[in-house]
């Protein structure tokens, strides 16, 4: 069992749908604002952000050069430049939390980042599955005492850990998810179809997360791997109906 803010997770509570803020801002405070606003009241438990400086990024990833697909095309340093969620923004983006009553946590991704968010009294912290197995970033962040929830493709014997399976968007088989979420404690969703996350839930997950978009405004980096806000919709929808008649 974990808690972030007053919202518990684990056995015995309802499955938390965590909303992913990450790049889908394309670059401006006020969409980064309004995609809190809408998820908080499309039904999202809790609010997620990504916190980082793009050199701590590409040092913690080993260096420049060429962006994967489907970002190819660009260096992975100009790649994490328009990823960025400014860290002087957190301080609004963290009072529009509290005035929806949504709680927040965020990934971080080197001693800059996690010194920033300590400041900003983040209640979590999140390791994504890329940086899963970097040792000494995982204990800077796991020294602060705070809960800890890990992103990786294969089950962890310690701490909260979702089932990540690779590529953006994600591909895998139902039957995958149902034997991984025996051994795994929620599923981290890379996708556009809502059904999938709703589908871990009720193969027991205790928390899914999905990267939002806006309906009317596209993410420019992550269209193709985030649900939009009606889709998330839809995702708290059947996640609670399940639970009513589980």
């Amino acid at each position: 069992m974990i808690s972030i803010g007053d919202v518990q997770i684990g056995e015995g509570q309802p499955c938390r749908v965590v909303a992913e803020i990450g790049c889908n801002h394309n670059g401006s405070l006020e969409l980064a604002v309004q995609l809190v606003h809408e998820a908080a009241d499309a039904g999202a438990d809790i609010v997620k952000f990504q916190a980082f400086l793009p050199a701590e990024l590409l040092a913690l990833r080993g260096g420049d050069g060429p962006a994967p697909a489907p970002w190819e095309g660009q260096t992975l340093g100009e790649l994490y430049a328009k990823a960025q969620t400014p860290l002087k923004w957190f301080p609004k983006l963290i009072e529009n939390c509290q005035a929806h009553s949504v709680p927040w946590f965020a990934s971080v991704f080197g001693l800059g980042s996690l010194a920033f968010m300590e400041a900003m009294e983040c209640p979590a912290y999140k390791l994504a599955a890329l940086d899963f197995g970097r040792r000494k970033h995982r204990l800077q962040v796991e020294a602060t005492g705070k809960p800890v929830i890990r992103s990786s493709p294969a089950p962890y014997a310690k701490g909260f850990t979702l089932w990540c399976p690779g590529g953006y968007p994600q591909t895998f088989l139902e039957g995958e998810l149902r034997r991984e979420m025996r051994h795994f404690d929620g599923f981290s969703y890379h996708g556009t179809d809502p059904f999938l996350p709703a589908l871990a839930a009720a193969f027991g997950a205790r928390m899914v997360e999905v990267h939002v978009q806006l309906d009317d405004v596209p993410s420019v980096l992550d269209a193709h791997s985030s649900l939009t806000v009606t889709q998330l919709g839809q995702l708290v929808d059947m996640v609670r109906t399940a639970e009513q008649v589980a």
